[in-house]
């Protein structure tokens, strides 16, 4: 009878996975010290982008001496010894640029995902059904399961392997006689664990979602109150396991082979008690007794059980939900009160949301037995209760030099069960003297609370890319460093070995606040009535967010602590973590933090077009429709801390962040056939750090011999 209706839907969506090696332009490109650079400001560019970017002190064969001390020595795949090649000019201590992508040398984006494979299976159904004029009952349900392989990069030891010439099983003889001629009875050495597997990460994942309601309308005396009333229950599980992680104390017991002496096979020295001394202790945490002896020298050398011995699987399940009640109402004041542009409209209504997080791992996470640093099973939870109301005042219509004045007002208070009250409001105004022309203007302050990620997360080990604002080549971007770093005790002319990824800790903070967001638009709508179908809108907006949820990067850590004019600031430089011999950074723990400020103004302007083309006089069936939409990026300032107003980061103009974009799409539309034509632009954008000196910016298009990547037009067609 018309009155109901089901919907069914079923999808499979495959994506192969492409690593960035395999796109055509990658050719590990990088930057290198411009050895024809004399200082600051001397017209001659600081660094020079070039192709095959790598390092020499690191490979999936091992490299013996990476950092001196001795000849530096690598391996063929087969184990056989070669003399490792040299960089052509120094990116840092640990990169430099090579004349092509020699096998010997590791290259950053080798193991790095362009995308990851993706199996997605996507089923739902929708129904609606009127029970009469006055109630329709409403639902839908979704279940989604997607597989998602990610690689990462292998587990790696950087320098920090001792290899025993005197006694390892597995060194050639060449080798150790070389190492020991030149008096090593000890050597270090650096290498990816690419022949036990990459990292990679398998996800399952399943996400559930119904929603169900029932909306109608209802008289109260004259007035018709619409209603819509509904219950909204999602729920995401993940498993994911990281497979092939290193277990460091076992390989240290794996690589400290010898050949036992009463078998004639190499051997772990903690399976050997003759070859121990005196006061040896196993290094190995987790069944120490099945040791089995690792060969570093080449690819894929060591036995079957070595690798089991040193190598094990991560297992994270995490599970969020949200359940959501939403009652809301609305109805005009036409039956007992209009102004001259009409009556008033009102909405109102209640919201009740509940979100719950849980994150459990395996043992040996729990424990610490991995690379990364021990992580606890965490949970948590947060409910929040809202009222709101909005109204729309018509206070004039029809009039001369008056076709339409309006005010819109909206009100939402929230109670938070993890970040108190918290209040938002907005009020706009609409004035449209002619046809033609239409003026609006709004200002709001909006509330956000911390999510349960950002909230509950657990306290995590990860990995992160760093510049230590300590190393020589960094210590002059601010005038407080190089002070602060000797206060650290690194010496002066300090070289970091900061291009290879270190370790971090982070996870979510209970005590966060909402974060709160003031805004100020206001524009202009040209729609001619001379030109169906055709306007134009321009806006500009102004926006300030105060007590931003941020998660406080490594980086930042790294820099805050020794950039402060009144000294090394405590706080920060307690969440990093530097070897004590080395001084190069092991360890920064962050995490999220009421601690920034963004401030963002730009112009949006937005034209459409929808005519036939017979109406431009073209003897041509079928519609055509335009659409350009651009803005005007005018200041976007990162606040890593707003309490620091000085001290910013000036993102407008920089890459990812052009201060001109542009989107364009015709469409053309004849019969059952669709033709469109995309198109998106972007203006040139800054390498170098575009922050104003008086910002505490220090960059320069000297930087970079290339300080700017060029205007990018790209184009897409559809039919």
């Amino acid at each position: 009878d018309g009155r109901g209706n089901v919907t069914f839907f079923v999808e499979n969506q495959r994506i192969s996975e492409v690593l960035q090696p395999e796109l055509q332009q990658s050719r590990a490109f990088g930057t290198v010290i411009n050895p024809d650079d004399t200082a600051e400001d001397d017209g001659i560019a600081d660094r020079l982008t070039v192709p095959f970017v790598g390092s020499e002190f690191i490979n999936n064969f091992t490299v013996l001496n990476p950092f001196g001390g001795g000849p530096r020595i690598t391996f063929n795949p087969d184990g056989s010894p070669v003399d490792q090649v040299s960089r052509d000019l120094t990116n840092s201590f640990a990169f430099g640029n090579f004349s092509e992508r020699f096998d010997t040398v590791f290259f950053g984006e080798d193991f790095v995902n362009f995308t990851p494979k993706q199996d997605r299976v996507t089923v739902a159904s929708t129904f609606k059904y009127d029970i009469n004029d006055n109630v329709r009952v409403y639902g839908d349900i979704k279940y989604v399961d997607t597989d998602i392989e990610q690689q990462f990069q292998p587990s790696f030891r950087f320098g920090n392997i001792t290899i025993d010439v005197e006694d390892n099983a597995f060194l050639d003889s060449v080798t150790r006689q070389r190492l020991l001629d030149g008096g090593q009875t000890v050597v270090s050495a650096a290498r990816f664990f690419t022949d036990i597997g990459n990292r990679s990460a398998s996800n399952d994942r399943s996400l559930f979602r119904v929603v169900t309601g029932v909306d109608g309308f209802f008289d109260v005396g004259e007035t018709t109150f619409d209603y819509d009333v509904s219950y909204n229950y999602g729920q995401t599980d993940n498993t994911r396991r990281t497979l092939n992680d290193l277990i460091p104390s076992n390989f240290v017991a794996a690589v400290d082979s010898l050949v036992d002496p009463n078998t004639g096979l190499p051997a772990c020295r903690s399976q050997v008690p003759s070859a121990q001394g005196e006061g040896y202790e196993d290094p190995a945490l987790v069944n120490g007794g099945n040791c089995a002896p690792f060969n570093p020298f080449g690819f894929n050398q060591g036995s079957d059980a070595a690798k089991d011995f040193i190598s094990g699987n991560v297992t994270r399940e995490d599970s969020i939900s949200q359940e959501v009640f939403l009652a809301q109402f609305s109805f005009d004041t036409s039956a007992f009160l209009e102004l001259q542009g009409g009556a008033i409209g009102v909405a109102f209504g209640y919201e009740n949301r509940t979100e719950t997080s849980e994150t459990t791992t395996d043992e040996f996470t729990k424990a610490g037995f991995f690379l990364g640093a021990a992580t606890p099973d965490e949970e948590g939870s947060f409910d929040v209760d809202e009222f709101f109301m909005e109204v729309r005042l018509p206070i004039l219509a029809d009039l001369e030099f008056a076709k339409e004045l309006s005010i819109d007002a909206a009100f939402r208070t929230a109670d938070y069960s993890h970040a108190g009250s918290a209040d938002a409001w907005q009020v706009g105004l609409v004035y449209a003297p002619f046809d033609d022309i239409r003026v609006r203007a709004q200002l709001g302050e909006a509330v956000r609370a911390p999510n349960v990620s950002e909230a509950f997360s657990p306290q995590s080990p990860g990995f992160a890319n760093i510049n230590d604002p300590c190393d020589a080549d960094n210590i002059s971007e601010d005038p407080d460093r190089a002070a602060n770093c000797a206060a650290l005790g690194i010496p002066e002319g300090f070289q970091a070995n900061d291009n290879v990824s270190i370790d971090i800790i982070s996870g979510g903070n209970p005590d966060l606040d909402s974060e709160t967001a003031k805004s100020f638009t206001y524009g202009v709508v040209y729609t001619p009535t001379f030109l169906e179908n055709f306007s134009v809108t321009v806006d500009y907006y102004d926006i300030e967010v105060e007590d931003a949820i941020t998660f406080i990067q490594p980086q930042d850590i790294l820099d805050l602590c020794v950039d402060g004019s009144a000294g090394l600031d405590a706080a920060f430089c307690g969440q990093i973590t530097r070897d004590p011999a080395t001084n190069d950074v092991d360890l920064v723990t962050s995490g999220f933090a009421n601690a920034g400020a963004r401030t963002s103004r730009g112009v949006d302007f937005q034209v459409r077009y929808l005519t036939d083309l017979a109406d431009l006089g073209l003897d041509l069936p079928g519609e055509v429709r335009f659409n350009v939409f651009g803005t005007r990026n005018l200041e976007l300032n990162l606040f890593a801390f707003q309490d620091r107003p000085n001290e910013a980061n000036a993102e407008a103009g920089e890459v990812g962040d052009s201060r001109d974009q542009l989107n364009t799409s015709v469409d053309y539309n004849v019969g059952d056939w669709n033709f469109n034509w995309s198109s998106r632009f972007l203006e040139r954008a800054a390498r170098f750090d575009v922050t104003p000196e008086a910002l505490g910016g220090a960059g320069s298009t000297e930087d970079f011999d290339i300080p700017f990547v060029g205007s990018i037009w790209t184009h897409d067609l559809g039919v």
